[in-house]
């Protein structure tokens, strides 16, 4: 009889916390498994945003800062995580590369924001990003490595943080810059790509933008190689990003790039006067590409 109550403890125990922790992950319906409360989320994520802050040098240009945060927002108000506040923030590197942080921090390097063509082409940086964090990719991941009484127990409030602490958000780090599975990034590039079209811009500049990436990379796996990656390869994301653009209203295809504002308050203001932009042969009123040209790129 004991164990039979004890059972039937545990289980609802179980279905009590699976009641609980499970939440929406994406904006196709996906839901998983999260015990860590929102506000410990957003404690481990502006403990690592303040150690990366002290040691990275921020972009001081108060007009692209403004731009990036204006666009990041317009994304925020579409992800569906409304239990959160998100924070747009620019780095000054040469690096190309952007990351996330848990509970709603994004940074963008100016190495890459030089490369981008268009104002579609940062929202969907800046949706992929904020696709890790709806989709908890990272805290998910942390959960796995930890466990869910040990995340619960830091404190990460104090000047000095304890030695798991650190270790806690080395390994963050890490995973954030490099340690996301192939999933994680198609789930990101297709979060990216319906938050860049909700949003109001074109989400054909998904695939632009990771042609962009493509172009840049010095190495370029294939055959036996990828098969020892975590991350897809360029090609197997635009073939990802092709397949959920033609389930998004075709009215998004009608959306503008705004390439001449990016211009504007991003790539003139990093390269100059911005003569050396190669420009778009074609463009919409609001600054984008061919809407044709745009759906056959889908």
């Amino acid at each position: 009889m004991k164990r039979i109550y004890a059972a039937a403890v545990g289980l609802t125990l179980t279905l009590f916390l699976f009641a609980c922790g499970v939440v929406q992950t994406s904006p196709f319906g996906e839901r998983s498994l999260i015990l860590i409360p929102t506000s410990q989320e957003v404690a481990i994520g502006r403990a690592a945003a303040l150690q990366i802050e002290r040691r990275s040098k921020m972009c001081k240009d108060p007009v692209i800062n403004g731009y990036v945060n204006w666009v990041g927002q317009r994304i925020a108000a579409v992800c569906g995580r409304h239990d959160i506040e998100f924070h747009y923030k620019v780095i000054e590197s040469p690096e190309l590369n952007a990351f996330s942080l848990p509970g709603g921090w994004v940074y963008i390097y100016t190495g890459l924001l030089k490369h981008l063509k268009d104002e579609a082409d940062l929202a969907f940086v800046l949706g992929h990003e904020t696709g890790h964090i709806v989709g908890r990719h990272a805290i998910r991941r942390l959960q796995l490595i930890y466990g869910i009484n040990l995340l619960l127990s830091l404190t990460l409030g104090g000047k000095n943080l304890s030695p798991i602490e650190e270790e806690v958000l080395k390994v963050l780090y890490q995973i954030v810059i490099a340690g996301y599975s192939r999933k994680e990034e198609f789930e990101a590039d297709a979060m990216g790509a319906y938050f860049t079209g909700k949003a109001g811009w074109n989400p054909v500049a998904s695939v632009e933008t990771i042609q962009i990436l493509d172009s840049l990379m010095k190495f370029k796996p294939s055959g036996v190689t990828e098969l020892f990656m975590d991350h897809p390869t360029n090609k197997k994301r635009i073939a990802n990003l092709e397949r959920w653009i033609r389930t998004f209203p075709k009215s998004w295809l009608r959306q503008p790039f705004n390439a001449e504002r990016y211009r504007e308050k991003v790539l003139r203001r990093l390269n100059g006067k911005g003569g050396d932009i190669k420009r778009r042969q074609a463009s919409t009123e609001g600054g984008g590409r061919n809407p044709r040209s745009a759906g056959r790129a889908a």
